[in-house]
């Protein structure tokens, strides 16, 4: 997963057209529960149960969008879906769109998409209904678990343009205990498609892409949560004695001086300020107002010292330090032990007017 995504939380919600789509595919008869354990702010689960007669549950990772799912009527467990416990066969549909991504473990790093199918699909009853919304290229690697537990299989192309963007499919199926010749078809269907079948050639996901799925009723139940509370840990964090004791060591303070010396600087001791980074701060009034911060820069010098045929480079490292500058107006300047360069290639930057505002 790109570094964006993982800001995210790997967190792309199912497009609006899409979810219509999977509505018009299932058909509730009475009460039931379902729960979408990535729920993020609800919506997908609000899409696919449509003014249907649910009770919606969910697990999220964000606290923010958590809190918004609840407030959309979700009851939302806030915190990591492998740390949730629900009671097996209680819920009636299990809508799942995990995060695209694979895990870092110490012996292996399988793909998020089956592991959140193994850990979820538990929680569906006989005959529930399972919406699983992954990449196409992921279907490969959900193959033994879908043959497996799941009958009545469709493998639908999401044509949405975001959806395309990420090769989408959707993936519904009736949870059964599948055994024998139907077993080793539902394998073969899968394999077929998936790695050796082409996205463009499954079929669209339409409101009539295929006969309705009956969501069975299913009554009450609730989840558990069994991880750590990592919002309340950081609020009372703060508060911890064996914090504060750590603190030195993990965000030292930096040195300030402050006063007047008690006799005039001169150069040496000016110098020996300004390396030692104590000079660091604001100055200056009007247009010449400014900021400014000294650090230390490494040089490398390389030369080459020839004995007969043989030829030694030999890298010369040192440290010299730079000052640079901001002004109030938006002019950048960097003073270091370089040369000055011509007229047009000084130093001195000066940053647009619109961005230094």
């Amino acid at each position: 997963m790109r570094n964006i995504a993982r800001l995210k939380m790997g967190y792309y919600p199912l497009p609006e057209s899409e979810g219509t789509k999977l509505r018009a595919l299932l058909s509730f008869s009475e009460r039931a529960s379902v729960i979408d354990p990535c729920v993020g702010q609800g919506t997908a689960l609000h899409l696919v149960t449509g003014n249907a007669d649910v009770r919606c549950y969910g697990v999220e990772l964000d606290a923010e969008r958590a809190r918004l799912a609840t407030s959309r009527g979700i009851e939302t467990t806030q915190g990591n879906v492998f740390d949730a416990v629900a009671k097996s066969e209680s819920f009636s549909l299990l809508y799942l769109n995990p995060p695209y991504d694979s895990e870092i473990g110490s012996v292996a790093n399988n793909r998020m998409e089956r592991l959140f199918l193994d850990h979820t699909y538990r929680w569906l009853v006989p005959e529930g209904i399972l919406v699983l919304i992954i990449p196409f290229e992921r279907l490969h690697e959900c193959v033994g678990l879908l043959s497996s537990h799941f009958g009545r299989l469709a493998v639908l192309r999401m044509t949405d343009e975001e959806s395309v963007r990420f090769r989408q499919i959707a993936v519904l199926g009736v949870r059964r205990n599948v055994r024998g010749t139907v077993l080793e078809d539902n394998k073969r269907i899968l394999q077929s498609i998936s790695p050796y079948g082409s996205f463009h050639a499954l079929p669209e996901l339409t409101p009539n892409s295929c006969a309705p799925y009956a969501v069975p009723p299913s009554g009450e139940t609730s989840l558990s949560y069994r991880g750590l509370p990592y919002d309340v840990l950081e609020d009372l964090l703060p508060q911890s004695g064996a914090w504060r004791q750590t603190i030195p060591f993990l965000m030292p303070r930096e040195d300030v001086a402050t006063g007047r010396p008690i006799t005039p600087l001169h150069g040496g001791h000016v110098g020996l300020l300004c390396t030692a980074g104590l000079l660091n701060g604001v100055f200056g009034n009007g247009d010449e107002r400014h900021i400014a911060r000294w650090r230390s820069v490494k040089h490398v010098t390389t030369f080459v010292e020839e004995d007969g045929e043989t030829q030694i480079v030999h890298h010369r490292e040192r440290w010299t330090n730079e000052l640079r500058l901001v002004y109030a107006d938006g002019r950048t300047l960097k003073l270091t032990e370089t040369p000055a360069k011509p007229e047009g290639e000084a130093d001195a930057e000066r940053t647009s007017e619109a961005r230094a505002a």
